[in-house]
């Protein structure tokens, strides 16, 4: 081989074949996954109304989000649905198919003052991103 030795060959088409190997790694049934997260959201005590969302993508990435209206009295009453929401939505997510780490944006509204809003990531501290992902719900919850 002119110009690209033997070793430079050999490891190009190892390369190759794992990103062609990730890129065909099966994807979760993003409609599945929704409806199950959703499910769970709508059993905890407190939910009132809204939607949670889904998505897997090359592009965008894994991502699960949503705004919920709760009943709670103040913001730590808000706070405190909102950790109940969140464990039930990574133990429902666990048991999902090909599911991936995902980033997690849930926020809650109170029925009675839309002012308190409070999202994910000011109850469950990110370990190492801005965001909250399904790994730090894991560790918060003892689920690994």
């Amino acid at each position: 081989m002119s110009g690209i030795s033997r070793r430079s060959a050999i490891s190009g088409g190892v390369s190759g074949l794992l990103l062609l190997a990730a890129g065909c790694a099966p994807r979760s049934d993003i409609d599945a996954v929704t409806a199950a997260l959703q499910t769970a959201v709508e059993g905890t005590p407190a939910y009132v109304k809204g939607k949670v969302f889904f998505q897997d993508g090359f592009s965008p990435g894994t991502f699960m989000g949503g705004t919920l209206i709760v009943d709670a009295a103040d913001r730590q009453q808000a706070a405190d649905v909102l950790t109940t929401i969140l464990e039930a939505v990574i133990r429902t997510y666990l048991d999902q198919p090909n599911v991936r780490n995902a980033s997690v944006d849930i926020g809650v509204r109170t029925q009675i003052d839309d002012q308190i809003y409070v999202r994910a990531h000011e109850v469950i501290p990110p370990a190492d991103r801005a965001t909250v992902d399904t790994d730090d719900l894991i560790a918060h919850f003892g689920l690994g």
